[in-house]
């Protein structure tokens, strides 16, 4: 399941990572084709919109990276959560029924009065 979770994650940041690129290109080509078919004096606004495009594509690259690693840090904090659950459980199975027997209560307490409106 680690790996399951982990490869999805990594796919998805490639894939974000593709599209990025994708974007770049395609953005390089048509400001090189408007560029081609106006005066040489827009040289220098070809280049700052090329510089703008990599500006954004970097973005956006290092914003999948970051959202790639916060995905594998929810993942970690998620199965610690879990394991710190199950011990407290098996330490404490009788206030564990307890506690769960009354948020079932309290929770069909507040849903049965919803239904009966």
């Amino acid at each position: 399941m680690d790996n399951s979770i982990d490869t999805k994650i990594n796919n998805t940041r490639d894939g974000v990572t593709q599209i990025g690129k994708d974007l770049r290109a395609d953005a390089h080509a048509a400001i090189d084709k408007v560029a081609d078919k106006v005066p040489p004096a827009t040289d220098r606004l070809a280049t700052q919109a090329h510089t703008g495009v990599d500006k954004v594509a970097d973005t956006v690259e290092s914003t999948s990276d970051t959202l790639a690693a916060r995905g594998k840090q929810v993942v970690e904090s998620y199965k610690n959560f879990a394991e710190s659950s199950r011990n407290h459980v098996r330490a404490s199975p009788v206030i564990s029924v307890l506690v769960a027997a009354a948020a079932g209560y309290g929770i069909s307490k507040l849903l049965g009065s919803r239904n009966s409106k």
